[in-house]
């Protein structure tokens, strides 16, 4: 077995969904949090100087996606095939798009343009994203293969993001909440879920 270590911020944010995936499939791995004079230091030995970085072994693999991605095909979280490998990228991508969207109103400085942002989200954001992705998960409350795959864990966390703010807003998407059910249902997932640390995001 790979010897893991995971750099990210004390936070749960883009680190997280690899935090489920190594709790999902049992994998130990060092759980490293930086902030401060700790990142800054550490900074320099990052592939491009940001975070979250995988380590695996002495190398070092950087950005969100696409460590999920390495792991989730390592590890039986992809597709079949080829295509079905593309369709997961695919979603991967839309799911950072959403991401965008909502890192724009959360560090919006300017209370008037917040506010203009966050009507925004609530009348074209939530029903594109939320919409689409919806669709995506209502047959079987996954977003592809009829089972778990990397994007899923990605999608997981940002619903878990957004309710804290919008506790309702799953209200009318059904895909979406077996998603969160289907996840947390999951006993090794269930138990970091309760047990990981308090963080802000």
């Amino acid at each position: 077995m790979a010897t893991y270590k995971l750099f990210y911020f004390p936070a749960r944010g883009a680190g997280e969904p690899v935090r489920l995936l190594f709790a999902h499939k049992e994998i130990k791995y060092e759980d490293i949090r930086l902030a401060g004079e700790e990142w800054q230091k550490e900074k320099p030995n990052t592939p491009f100087g940001v975070m979250p970085v995988l380590e695996e072994d002495g190398k070092k693999l950087g950005g969100s996606a696409v460590i999920l991605r390495y792991l989730g095909e390592k590890y039986g979280l992809a597709g079949s095939n080829a295509w079905d490998n593309a369709h997961l990228a695919n979603i991967s991508d839309f799911i950072k798009d959403f991401t965008n969207e909502l890192v724009k109103v959360r560090y919006e400085k300017d209370e008037t343009r917040k506010q203009e942002l966050q009507k925004r989200l609530a009348e074209e954001v939530f029903p594109k994203y939320l919409g689409k992705l919806n669709e995506l998960t209502a047959a079987t409350g996954y977003l592809c293969c009829g089972r778990l795959t990397w994007p899923d864990l990605q999608l997981y966390n940002i619903l878990d993001y957004i309710l804290k703010g919008h506790p309702e807003v799953l209200s009318n998407f059904s895909g979406l909440t077996s998603l969160r059910k289907n996840i947390e249902a999951d006993a090794n997932m269930s138990k970091w879920i309760k047990e990981r640390p308090e963080t802000e995001n």
